[in-house]
């Protein structure tokens, strides 16, 4: 077996540093600034007590890398430092999902493990289906929602949500989440939780106040991407640019590294890296061979700019088998301080 996720013994090194989150170098031990894991197994899960979670078929559980829950705002994130989006994985029982809704920006979904349907339109009525390790990028404004379609095993979704915090609740949707208990304004937003920002006015509206986008049954072909077809993501927010700053840029691919084999990291300036172990096991570590981080399936590894700034990083598979990595490449830190909500 290969158990890269335990932590070196006798190292000569400061023990922190391989084995937990550390975001400043320790003398002597050569880490690059700010690299953190996060571990799946390590990670807690939070009820995400939002409007469509009243509703029977949508309850799920919650992991936070980055961002704020608006329901309960003081649970921790994983990672220490923002990198300018929400990311989750949500743990979902069998033939349940989320409630359809919109954003004004794009909404990423990464399926780790199981089978998950992609619906979209006013009703659901087009729908895709993700296998293990496929991604979807809807665009803007289109109602859309997403249901762990397999029969017994509850399965998790990876989450990714760049732009201002905003929702808009399909049609029906408010309405039925008011007769499963849920006290909510006419837009969705919970009263309970209200009192925890300045003004829920900018965080929600009522489905027939705004426009939506309408696609087809094959219009979100683009925006599929097949982990079997190893086509990369790339997209510049133009509709999200803040004021005196580059409009934000995400790019999303596959790595994989085979066995007792190394890749190193490309190094863009002014970008950061979040590297999704989707499969094996690595070692994360220095050009010259000094282990940074351990991580397995499903843990996280943040890998900020003054990092890869500072120094090669590289990423070693140290077992028999092939590993297999998501990286996502993001300009991103002009948005840290928009206000970020889960749905």
């Amino acid at each position: 077996s290969c158990a890269a996720s335990s932590s070196p013994t006798n190292t000569g090194r400061h023990p922190f540093c391989l084995r937990h989150c550390c975001a400043r170098r320790h003398p002597g031990c050569g880490r690059p600034r700010g690299i953190e894991v996060a571990r799946y197994s390590q990670l807690p899960q939070f009820d995400a007590s939002i409007l469509d979670t009243y509703i029977p078929r949508c309850t799920r559980l919650t992991q936070l890398h980055f961002g704020h829950i608006v329901s309960n705002p003081h649970a921790p994130m994983a990672f220490k430092e923002k990198m300018g989006y929400n990311m989750t994985y949500n743990l979902v029982p069998p033939k349940h999902g989320n409630a359809l809704h919109m954003h004004r920006s794009i909404e990423i979904f990464v399926a780790l493990d199981g089978r998950w349907e992609i619906a979209w339109g006013m009703e659901g009525e087009n729908t895709v289906v993700l296998q293990p390790w496929d991604f979807v990028a809807v665009p803007a404004r289109v109602c859309h929602s997403y249901k762990n379609i397999e029969e017994q095993t509850a399965q998790n979704i990876m989450t990714i949500l760049p732009g201002k915090s905003w929702i808009t609740w399909a049609p029906n949707v408010v309405a039925e989440a008011r007769k499963n208990g849920a006290e909510c304004d006419e837009n969705g937003v919970l009263l309970k939780y209200a009192h925890l920002v300045s003004s829920t006015k900018g965080l929600a509206s009522a489905a027939e106040t705004v426009p939506w986008k309408s696609m087809g049954p094959d219009d979100m072909a683009p925006y599929l991407h097949r982990f079997g077809e190893n086509r990369p993501f790339e997209c510049r927010m133009t509709e999200e640019v803040a004021e005196g700053s580059e409009a934000p840029y995400v790019e999303m691919f596959w790595k994989t590294v085979k066995p007792d084999s190394s890749v190193s990291l490309p190094r863009k300036a002014g970008v950061d890296m979040l590297v999704t172990v989707l499969d094996g096991s690595i070692l994360v570590k220095t050009r010259n061979g000094r282990p940074i981080a351990a991580a397995g399936r499903l843990d996280a590894v943040r890998v900020p700019r003054q990092a890869l700034q500072a120094a090669d990083v590289v990423i070693r598979n140290p077992c028999p088998t092939l590993c297999t990595l998501l990286v996502t490449v993001t300009q991103m830190r002009s948005q840290n301080e928009l206000y970020f909500h889960l749905c």
